[in-house]
């Protein structure tokens, strides 16, 4: 597999190894060993996300037991906005975009203390995600999708979002220095 560093500190694409024939292809979507070469956390729950076209979800993070994510798209295409929440990092609040076809069977992984959201580009989109500390409500934090300060150029301009993802707020609003556990990264 290849993988591909960003500027943000500890942001991979990964690459993998894809095996093809007339049957179809086969890869290798997890291996334990290997991805300890990615990151020392241990990945503790997965998740699955389907969204319709136009579907915007996050952004949002974790403040307490921050997680790191090891995202792969199944089916679909979305558009990937990851941003760096870390308070001490040289690029805190700067963020990294990636449009993810299944076809291509990238992933990207996101070091604790980086937040994503992701926008449904086609219909039946599944995305899976690996994360490394459980999710709790109460520590979850968000950041409202079009927010100026972060100028992220999405590919659309009235997304389908929950009411959660709509209400949240602007950088600007969030004293980050009162997260000790991001604080710490």
């Amino acid at each position: 597999m290849k993988i591909v560093n960003y500027k943000i500190n500890g942001l991979k694409k990964i690459i993998p190894d894809i095996y093809k024939d007339i049957r179809g292809y086969f890869l290798e979507s997890y291996n334990k060993k290997k991805y300890l070469n990615i990151s020392q956390n241990l990945f503790v729950q997965d998740d699955h996300s389907f969204s319709r076209k136009n579907v915007l979800r996050g952004i949002h993070f974790q403040y307490k037991n921050p997680q790191s994510q090891l995202f792969y798209l199944v089916s679909g295409s979305i558009f990937l906005a990851t941003v760096d929440f870390r308070p001490k990092s040289k690029t805190f609040l700067k963020h990294q975009v990636f449009y993810l076809n299944s076809k291509n069977h990238e992933q990207i992984y996101t070091p604790p203390g980086v937040g994503c959201g992701f926008y449904s580009l086609k219909n039946n989109n599944h995305l899976i995600y690996k994360i490394s500390e459980i999710y709790k409500k109460n520590s979850e934090i968000g950041v409202i999708w079009n927010d100026p300060k972060l100028k992220i150029k999405w590919p659309c301009t009235k997304p389908i979002m929950s009411t959660k993802d709509k209400e949240y707020t602007t950088v600007d609003q969030i004293d980050f220095l009162n997260f000790s556990d991001l604080l710490k990264l």
